[in-house]
């Protein structure tokens, strides 16, 4: 009967050391799993922060000042992404993710953004449902009526893929008599005709074609002497503006336009013939789109 006893009590022990064994093991993967999350954004959580002109660098190290990456906060745990050194802000795409950084260039997560849904690690849901119960389209945006309230036709939505491949696209928005109010899937938006994206480096035509606009989106021009900023229903009042980068949301709709004022007198080639005369006599007069960052 003692015998018995003892022997029940070991098989006992040796089932309770397996089961620490496997238990052991599953914390170790689970860290192992934490730590490989962390180095796909990025582990640079030291450094040197710095404000020029409102806008704030991220210098890993005294020597490097064209870090592009995510950089964790270490004393509020939120991710920023840095690009050549400039903190983000809005929406940016990352290895085939979208995200979306606030005003403060803080990471948006577990949250709606617009008509998208941003999950635990930032990332845009697809193809789901959000926490909430809304089912959630191939391009993030919610479905209504079984289709994405917000998607572009695919002659339009060729683009998006311009400005995937080419982020810092310089673009020229043209023939303002050309947009129009288009309904949607309940979610209204502008399409402007024509808007040509170029290579920053060649200036070689990227893209010529409609451009899609969010109704609150906002671009930038300089009208010689301040910066201002328009909706893009007041592009109608204007001839020609031109951008230093476009950007989109996930389904591909521009949200906001940064511009470079030096650039169109660099490529007064690409410009209307009618802005010559203008440039030559009262370049003060000639709206240009002023950079974000």
């Amino acid at each position: 009967m003692k015998l018995n006893y003892i022997l029940a009590m070991e098989k006992l022990r040796n089932l309770k050391m397996r089961g620490y064994k496997i238990f052991g093991a599953l914390i170790l993967f689970f860290f192992i799993c934490m730590n490989l999350l962390a180095l796909s954004f990025s582990v640079e959580a030291e450094g040197r922060w710095e404000n020029k002109d409102n806008v704030w660098y991220y210098y890993p190290t005294e020597e490097e000042h064209s870090f592009t990456g995510w950089v964790q906060s270490p004393e509020s745990a939120r991710w920023y992404f840095i690009k050549e050194g400039k903190m983000q802000t809005g929406w940016m795409s990352w290895k085939g993710k979208w995200y979306f950084l606030n005003a403060d260039g803080g990471m948006a997560e577990k949250q709606w953004v617009g008509n998208f849904y941003v999950g635990e690690d930032g990332a845009v849901l697809t193809d789901r449902e959000s926490p909430d119960g809304w089912k959630l389209s191939a391009n993030g945006s919610y479905l209504f009526k079984g289709k994405p309230v917000q998607e572009l036709n695919e002659k339009t939505a060729r683009y998006i893929k311009v400005l995937m491949e080419h982020p810092d696209a310089r673009a020229i928005f043209d023939s303002p008599s050309q947009l129009t109010l288009e309904k949607g899937n309940n979610y209204p938006f502008i399409i402007f005709k024509k808007m040509s994206l170029y290579d920053p480096k060649t200036s070689a035509l990227l893209y010529e074609g409609d451009a899609g606009f969010h109704n609150y989106a906002v671009l930038e021009y300089y009208n010689g002497t301040t910066t201002d900023y328009i909706r893009a229903m007041d592009l109608m009042q204007i001839r020609s503006i031109s951008g230093k980068q476009v950007f989109i949301d996930p389904a591909g709709f521009i949200t906001y336009v940064a511009g470079d004022k030096r650039w169109p007198y660099n490529n007064l080639g690409r410009l209307s013939w009618w802005l010559i005369p203008v440039l030559l006599m009262r370049p003060q007069s000639v709206f240009l789109l002023h950079n974000r960052v």
